[in-house]
């Protein structure tokens, strides 16, 4: 009897293991999933804010202005030299969203060069 009872509770300890290993499994499968999901939506973010920004060049540059190279130049400077983006748009007078623009399509250009 008690060798039928021990026998009992490790068949039962035994699936209750495999449960949980196989619980496990499909946890990692599903976060797996959705790390590529996440991945390839952050992928097309990037594409659609170079999109955007890409537009702004374009409407922009129907008047050409080296004002406006300036002050990206200075923007890209002040951000290298390690100035805080609140600190920058104070200075520059500039909106917070054209700073990020520009900061971020200097990035996605390094970024192109070091391929």
């Amino acid at each position: 009897m008690d060798m039928e009872l021990l026998y009992i509770f490790n068949l039962f300890s035994f699936v209750g293991v495999i449960g949980i290993l196989f619980y496990i499994i499909l946890e990692k499968g599903k976060q797996t999933e959705k790390d590529d999901k996440y991945e390839r939506q952050s992928d097309k973010l990037d594409r659609l804010e170079q999109y955007v920004y890409e537009l702004e060049e374009k409407l922009s540059s129907s008047t050409p202005s080296n004002a406006k190279e300036e002050l990206k130049e200075k923007i890209i400077k002040m951000y290298e030299e390690g100035e805080d983006l609140m600190y920058i748009e104070k200075a520059l007078d500039v909106s917070r969203a054209k700073i990020e623009m520009v900061l971020k399509f200097h990035q996605l250009k390094a970024k192109r060069a070091n391929l």
